[in-house]
């Protein structure tokens, strides 16, 4: 709501007028009592108005002469108090009603105001609020109405400017492996990545958080960016998910009010082993549940230990298969170390080691994947 200048008037009407007195009959203690008048309307006042005079001498309500309601031609957004609010998918009319409603003044004693806005259109831009405010001031109720031009201004907000300049801060280069390259499921989780933390920027008011362009390049995803801020978070959560090396660097492309202007490039490149693959490590199959900076973290299949293991290690270890390409398997018979299970593709016998701790019986389905050296059960 915002806020205008009212005329208050003092208690006495700050006209000059001074109370006026009576004499009342003699109190039963046989003391005469003076009795104050209000000085414009003559009835009785306990301190120089009368309420409802006093009521009458104090704004209560003002409207404003005109109200300008700013919005992006483009992606629809409003500037209030000079910032750019997010698009909330209301319409240009309830826009107009609401910049009407919240540009009533209210004196600060009128309690549980109700105002109603009926809006008419008179222009390509320019609308006409028919204002009704109603409320309590003295514990009497107080209704008054008006009416307050509207206009509609579209521009293109900042962040828009900047995209449609082609304006751009950092780069996100994201690339494999020598040994790998991404996969289209890495490089689709990346595009969603993303988007969900350039549109969370972009709902927090930054309005430097959108992509400029987000291209497929030989050996993986460049994702160029509105702010070297957002692209240190998209690098930084890329690395988290799927390891690897980040790396940055900057460039200086011009000076702005004397200060100069650098973009910055940051690369992250995808380790040899990625989330989900089953390799052998120390004797033992092992599966990658994660990565810690260049680290990378395994968890046994057979005994459920979980492992470290450095950048050098994991680049010779043996990848076996990966759990995505995990498959289902009915079982035929069981031992303690050994499951007897049906080919999900032949439909032939297969053995196959038994996790500990599995409880399983003949008949039912356990997730196996094939390698090379015969089927792995998860």
């Amino acid at each position: 709501m915002q806020s205008g200048k009212a005329c208050h008037s003092s208690g006495l009407g700050g006209r000059g007028e001074r109370p006026l007195h009576r004499w009342s009959p003699l109190c039963p203690d046989g003391e005469n009592v003076m009795q104050s008048l209000c000085p414009r309307c003559g009835q009785p006042a306990e301190d120089g108005l009368c309420p409802q005079c006093r009521m009458n001498s104090i704004r209560l309500i003002q409207f404003p002469d005109a109200v300008e309601v700013v919005i992006c031609s483009v992606c629809g957004s409003q500037q209030i108090k000079g910032k750019w609010q997010f698009p909330d998918g209301r319409s240009i009319e309830d826009l107009a009603c609401g910049a009407a409603a919240d540009s009533v003044w209210l004196h600060h004693e009128f309690i549980h105001p109700n105002i109603e806005v009926d809006l008419r259109k008179v222009g390509a831009t320019r609308y006409i609020a028919g204002m009704r405010v109603r409320g309590s001031f003295m514990e009497q109720m107080v209704e008054e109405t008006g009416e307050v031009p509207v206009k509609i201004r579209l521009v293109a907000c900042e962040r828009c400017s900047r995209m449609a300049g082609k304006y751009f801060q950092s780069t996100v280069q994201l690339r494999g492996n020598g040994s790998r390259p991404i996969s289209s499921q890495e490089m689709e989780e990346c595009r969603r990545m993303a988007q969900d933390m350039t549109d969370a920027g972009y709902r927090g008011g930054d309005q430097l958080s959108f992509i400029q362009d987000m291209k497929e390049v030989k050996g993986g995803l460049d994702i160029i960016l509105g702010s070297t801020q957002l692209g240190r978070r998209i690098a930084r959560a890329v690395q988290e998910r799927f390891g690897g090396k980040l790396l940055e660097t900057c460039k200086l492309v011009g000076k702005k009010e004397n200060r100069d202007v650098y973009r910055s490039t940051l690369l992250v490149r995808f380790p040899r082993l990625r989330r989900g693959d089953i390799i052998s490590y120390r004797g033992s199959l092992c599966m990658v549940t994660g990565f810690d900076g260049k680290n990378t973290l395994s968890t046994s299949l057979n005994e459920g230990h979980r492992s470290c293991m450095s950048e050098e290690v994991s680049g010779e270890v043996r990848v076996l298969g990966n759990r995505a390409d995990a498959m289902k398997a009915v079982v035929i018979s069981k031992d303690d170390d050994v499951l007897e299970i049906m080919d999900p593709e032949t439909f032939r016998s297969a053995l196959a080691s038994r996790p500990r701790g599995l409880e399983v019986e003949p008949g039912e389905e356990v997730q196996v994947v094939r390698t090379a050296d015969g089927f792995i059960v998860l």
